[in-house]
């Protein structure tokens, strides 16, 4: 394994993820202000029934290319028209059945919206295979200029769109250029080049190790998105659009997080499958590190949730308030358990995150089923409660296969813990007015306290990354 590559990598997706975190706030912000709490709920239902759709019909075959590392140019070739072939099913599909999704939900706008929506499907197979070559390489730096230019042209489109009246299509347009740029800039950057060259033979342990892999996802999926499909039918799409605007509050944070350690965790410990020390180590590594922003972040964005969203968003999203001090927990929460299942899939145990994922989704719409009879409110409550006993579940199955240290994993989340409770405990002074304080006041002293906290248990770690940013920024001057 290339330890100096694999830094690089992870020091080039960090600087970029931090700056696409930004933007995504800044986007969210003036789409907010833009459109309609009914345009989110509508584009979350439509992207929910495609991912859906597209959970049965495409394998994914990018993780057995990342997993075996050597594949010939006839393997990946296979693998190309294999899924290009899959895709064009999975559109068809999603076209055909668009009809049939609004009118489950009563949502006459929700065909087009799909259906437009669908072409995405086309595109992302014509790059995937390039791009996950380059996932196996580990060139970290050329995904980061990927992902981070398809980010700003993406969202500079869906303002452009929403500004000149589009709607809801302007959420659409978001998603559609920023696969266009990725497409382009994976093709240029990235040479290889399929052969008119077929043998599924050549490809079947692969494709095998695939199904294995693509079947945890379903499992994944299926739990972070069971809710839209099941509010989306108890509930008006405003209401939905309310329960998408706070639940993006949550887990875009999470997702960018989560992301950044799943893309460099899945090949770097692929690269070391046959060592659980240095996979563990790094595990407790990668928890501390999400934990010290992670919960730290929700816990402020849940407790001053009605400063920020009234002063940010305006007063036509008061209604998310609640739910977004609730789901901020729940993202806390899932941040830190979210990317664990890389270390199944890089020991060839696939499967492993399958049975994590369905127990997961089990849970969830469990929690889903119980909270809709009692309102939004309730099932924002339970996925809290849902979460939480995922990861405990998550930590004794990972125990199973690979021993952990319990006081390892505390030791890596005191701090954020600590941050938690004292933050906690200011939140609660502040509400019962034991203490009067001004809101920008609050925001910042929290900001403040949470900082010197993290700073103080975990200095060393922070002087390391921020001299890691100096020579970085020295090399590339």
């Amino acid at each position: 394994m290339d330890k100096n590559k694999i830094i690089k990598g992870g020091f080039y997706l960090t600087i970029v993820n931090v700056l696409s975190q930004l933007l995504a706030i800044v986007v969210n912000i003036v789409l907010a202000r833009l459109l309609l709490p009914e345009d989110f709920g509508l584009v979350a239902l439509a992207m929910t029934f495609i991912g859906f759709i597209t959970l049965f019909t495409n394998m994914g075959f990018g993780s057995s290319i990342i997993h075996e590392r050597n594949s010939s140019q006839n393997q990946l070739s296979s693998l190309f028209w294999l899924n290009y072939t899959l895709s064009i099913g999975s559109f068809i599909i999603i076209v055909a059945s668009a009809q049939l999704a609004a009118s489950f939900y009563n949502e006459p706008k929700l065909t087009s919206i799909v259906q437009i929506a669908a072409l995405s499907i086309l595109l992302n197979p014509i790059f995937i295979i390039h791009y996950k070559l380059l996932e196996r390489d580990l060139e970290f730096r050329i995904i980061s200029q990927v992902n981070l230019a398809s980010i700003v042209i993406g969202s500079l489109s869906a303002i452009i769109g929403a500004f000149i009246g589009l709607g809801v299509y302007a959420l659409i347009l978001q998603t559609l250029m920023a696969v266009m740029v990725r497409l382009v800039l994976v093709l240029l950057l990235k040479k290889w080049r399929p052969k008119l060259h077929f043998n599924f033979e050549e490809i079947r342990q692969m494709v095998w190790y695939s199904m294995k892999f693509k079947a945890s996802d379903m499992a994944l999926y299926f739990e972070r998105n069971v809710d839209y499909l099941i509010l989306g039918k108890f509930f008006t799409s405003v209401i939905l659009g309310y329960y998408a605007f706070a639940y993006n509050i949550m887990y875009t944070p999470v997702k960018r997080i989560s992301y950044i350690f799943s893309d460099i965790l899945f090949p770097s410990f692929s690269s070391i499958k046959d060592d659980s020390t240095k996979i563990i180590s790094g595990y407790y590594k990668s928890l501390r590190l999400i934990g010290m922003v992670s919960i730290p972040v929700m816990s402020i964005i849940a407790f001053n949730a009605e400063f920020i969203i009234q002063t940010v968003f305006g007063e036509k999203w008061d209604a998310a308030i609640p739910i977004v001090q609730i789901l901020c927990f729940a993202g806390a929460i899932q941040s830190i358990s979210q990317f664990g299942g890389v270390i199944f899939s890089s020991i060839g145990k696939p499967e492993v995150r399958l049975y994590i994922s369905a127990a997961r989704s089990i849970l969830t719409v469990i929690a889903i089923i119980v909270g809709v009879q009692y309102g939004v409110l309730w099932v924002a409550y339970l996925l809290v409660l849902a979460k939480l006993m995922s990861f405990i579940m998550f930590l004794i199955i990972l125990n199973y296969h690979i021993s952990i240290s319990i006081h390892a994993i505390l030791n890596s989340l005191k701090a954020s813990l600590l941050t938690l409770l004292i933050l906690s405990v200011m939140f609660v002074l502040f509400e019962s007015n034991k203490v009067s304080i001004n809101e920008w006041f609050s925001l910042i002293l929290m900001c403040l306290i949470a900082t010197i906290i993290i700073y103080s248990i975990h200095r060393t770690l922070i002087n390391e990354i921020f001299l890691i940013i100096k020579n970085k920024a020295k090399a590339g001057s």
